[in-house]
């Protein structure tokens, strides 16, 4: 499939907390309205639609958590960010 800009601008700027809520992720609450994520590698902080993982050094927003974090295709996060649903969060 084909995305536009405006779709793709769109899924960038996603929050991602309630994505990753929907999704089943756990969540823990920090100061600053940040959110660690539980059970991933590293220790992956997420606000607002960016997340940042200290230990690795990497940071992205939120169509690269998907991509980068989880390793779907872009193709995949786009469906996921338009409203497909992904059965559970995969765990590492």
């Amino acid at each position: 499939m084909i995305w536009t800009h405006s779709e793709i601008r769109n899924a960038r700027r996603k929050p991602l907390r309630p994505v990753l809520e929907a999704l089943g992720y756990e969540l823990e609450a920090r100061e600053g309205n940040n959110h660690r994520v539980i059970n991933m590698p590293g220790k992956v902080i997420i606000k607002e639609n960016y997340w940042v993982n200290h230990e690795e050094n990497t940071a992205g927003n939120t169509i690269d958590f998907f991509v980068k974090l989880r390793g779907k295709s872009f193709s995949q996060t786009m469906a996921l960010l338009a409203g497909a649903k992904e059965s559970e969060p995969e765990r590492s």
